[in-house]
């Protein structure tokens, strides 16, 4: 096994090291834990009056159980995107992934007990002191109940799942992290480098490095074609095969619940996305007539459109720019921000053995994230240092809340992420020292984002669409999967993207298809862009006054579906295009001022 490598973040909070008494103490005593909850499950009987003080102590219990293994796996996967090559690691992950299925058979009984419980008892239960700050994620534990197998037939899919769509997942991360690409410089040096190097290199202001990183690292991915493929029909066959058992009647209404939306507001938000499609591609042609090409690439889509080369930019100086931006608009963003910087917890430094991608990670027992991501310099990546801060804060705002009123979904999810990108790039913005060339690259990021939320993220939605509705038919070859995701870039894309800078190859590259515990991993980000627009212009409206209210709709994002938080906290029916014609028409204003 490779030496163990130096990471930039200091995981000491969580364990004083990986290995060590106290690490494995912990995880004894959670498997125990576990186990006795389980032995326990059968003797609570039903829920009803006689039972509730035995079914409150038993949750409490579960959930406690529940916030030590997110802690657990918090740690170790942060360990294991910052070094795949750790086998030790490697070797725990796995094993968290049995004691998770363990866990599952235990949500698989109360799921059960709550789907039998009349509403009367299961009021009277969620009504007692102790229940009622997650009575929100136990009615969705009702909910889910309404489409699962019997206990037994769930807890049988829970302990498959280990070795079968949790396992096609860890390959593919494996995969991706130990995967390298030869770059063919402009002055004809080669380099092998780690593949999380590409999207970097393909932000570079010369076209030929992008070029060559974005061929090179197709070259590279050309060549595990039939692995993504393998991996990515076993995760949909799998979940496939699960929703005919549990008698669930489309493939998006699991992704819909698990997202906290109606099928109604997907269909609306993807549906203005393409009808105001053109918004996005008339920036994408103003973008390449500012690069004086015909027509872009997908290796282009990153690229600053200025003339002038971008400065590659220190970590310590992106850094300082990011709190400083968040200090003027947001003051306790700002402080939390430094104490993220000074504490050491992002890992960004780029290095063979780390997974491509970027995160952010939280564990209910701490008040403090951890960010992982490969910072190279380019004004992408201060974006992206930003964006993760801005998840690490949404989970500040909510860290003295109970862990169950914390889960919230994805789509909520990047609420905090996105409106802290708006908060940096409005700082430049509106910066009087800053240069004119300065602000023309910035805006140029924002709007290149607003395609990427706009055209990508939903390309990828009605790629997958499609891809699992040949799925149930029988497995997809890797050459047809090229095929539906040129299809689908052309539909999106239309003629902002040249003939031949189309990327058939997406599908195998793109994380966010090969994530077994969520389907439809990428139009929460569409969501997120789209609400996060809504939310910032409120925000610039009334000033520091919104803040205590926008705080507290990121705390009720664990408490409510998104339609009752835009509904309590904006005023807005997300079910209705309005909100987010509204949201594309910032956007739209934004290209105005760029195309002057």
């Amino acid at each position: 096994m490779p030496d163990a490598i130096e990471t930039d973040w200091d995981m000491s909070s969580y364990f004083p090291s990986h290995g060590g008494e106290v690490y494995q103490v912990f995880r004894e005593e959670l498997a125990a834990d576990v186990a006795e909850l389980r032995r326990a499950l059968p003797g609570l009987g039903a829920i009803d009056a006689e039972g509730l003080e035995r079914w409150e102590a038993w949750l409490l219990r579960l959930e406690d159980v529940a916030a030590r293994n997110r802690h657990l796996g918090s740690y170790l996967g942060c360990l294991s995107a910052a070094d795949a090559r750790n086998e030790a690691v490697a070797a725990d992950v796995a094993a968290g992934a049995a004691l998770r299925a363990e866990i599952e058979k235990a949500l698989v009984g109360l799921r059960s007990s709550l789907g039998n419980a009349t509403e009367e008892d299961l009021s009277a239960l969620l009504a007692r002191d102790a229940l009622a700050p997650v009575a929100w994620y136990l009615r969705q534990a009702r909910s889910r109940s309404l489409f699962s197998m019997e206990s037994a037939l769930e807890g049988l899919a829970a302990d498959l799942g280990v070795d079968g769509i949790a396992a096609w997942g860890r390959l593919y991360d494996n995969l991706s992290s130990s995967l390298e690409f030869n770059f063919e410089a402009p002055d004809g040096a080669v380099q092998r480098l780690p593949i999380s190097r590409a999207r970097s290199l393909m932000g570079d202001a010369d076209p030929a490095v992008r070029r060559a990183s974005f061929a090179g690292a197709n070259r590279a991915w050309e060549t595990k074609l039939e692995t993504c493929a393998a991996a990515l029909n076993a995760i949909a066959g799998t979940r496939l095969t699960l929703y005919e058992r549990r008698r669930v009647e489309h493939f998006l209404d699991p992704a819909c619940f698990d997202s906290g939306i109606s099928r109604r507001t997907l269909a609306t938000m993807i549906g203005v996305a393409r009808d105001r499609a053109e918004v996005a591609r008339k920036i994408l042609r103003e973008r390449a007539r500012r690069m004086g090409l015909d027509g872009l690439s997908f290796a282009d889509l990153e690229a600053p459109c200025g003339t002038a080369a971008t400065a590659r930019i220190s970590f310590e100086d992106a850094s300082a720019r990011t709190i400083d931006a968040f200090h003027r608009f947001y003051p306790a963003l700002g402080h939390f921000a430094a104490e993220a910087v000074a504490k050491r917890w992002i890992d960004h430094s780029p290095r063979p053995g780390k997974r491509p991608g970027g995160f952010c990670s939280s564990s209910p027992r701490l008040p403090e994230s951890r960010i992982f991501m490969t910072f190279d310099g380019a004004l992408g990546d201060v974006s992206t240092l930003a964006h993760e801060l801005g998840h690490a804060w949404h989970s500040r705002v909510m860290a003295e809340m109970r862990p169950w009123a914390r889960v919230y979904p994805m789509t909520l999810a990047e609420t905090a992420s996105t409106f802290a990108e708006q908060i940096l790039i409005d700082r430049i913005l509106s910066d009087p020292d800053a240069s004119k060339q300065e602000k023309a690259e910035v805006l140029d990021g924002r709007l290149s984002d607003a395609t990427a939320f706009i055209l990508n993220t939903t390309m990828r939605f009605t790629f997958e669409e499609a891809f699992y509705t040949e799925r149930a038919a029988g497995e997809v070859s890797a050459q047809r999967l090229c095929e539906l995701m040129a299809e689908h870039q052309r539909a999106w894309y239309g003629d902002a993207i040249a003939d031949d800078g189309l990327d058939p190859l997406f599908w195998a590259s793109k994380l966010h298809f090969y994530i077994p515990g969520l389907s439809f991993y990428n139009f929460p980000y569409t969501f997120g862009y789209l609400f996060s627009q809504g939310l910032f212009a409120r925000a610039k409206a009334e000033g520091v006054d919104f803040l205590p209210r926008y705080e507290a709709l990121l705390r009720d994002t664990g408490s409510a579906p998104a339609e009752e938080v835009a509904r309590k906290h904006l005023g807005v029916d997300l079910e209705k295009p309005e909100f987010w014609n509204a949201s594309v028409d910032l956007v739209a204003a934004d290209l105005e001022i760029f195309a002057k």
